[in-house]
């Protein structure tokens, strides 16, 4: 895929917000492909809001997110891996990143609790 060889930056808000040019053409050539992108956008967009939640509300969103992030459940339509396979992205490169990203993130905290 030509999107993949390229550097995703999930703690980009831009990639939320603007979809790679391969998903946007998808996008404007089946209606249906942005109705899956904004489920995706909402999911990756809750996990990050909360990943570093404190109160019960907030870590119960983040763990439903990251579940559903998680899950390999290509049966469901509304499932991470058939919709990126509508879209055109790679779930493990997409997960990767937010790996990545919830590190990144992570590092500072763990400096000042050292």
């Amino acid at each position: 895929m030509e999107w993949e060889s390229e550097s995703i930056d999930v703690g980009d808000s831009s990639f939320l917000s603007t979809p790679p040019p391969h998903v946007a053409e998808r996008m404007s050539k089946q209606p249906e492909c942005r109705l899956l992108w904004a489920v995706l956008q909402e999911g990756i967009e809750t996990y990050m809001q909360y990943a570093h939640a404190t109160n019960r509300r907030g870590k119960r969103l983040f763990a439903e997110a990251e579940q559903w992030i998680l899950q390999d459940d290509p049966t469901w339509l509304c499932s991470v891996v058939s919709i990126c396979h509508v879209v055109g992205l790679e779930p493990e490169y997409l997960r990767a990143g937010l790996q990545r990203w919830r590190t990144r993130v992570n590092l500072p905290a763990l400096k000042q609790a050292a």
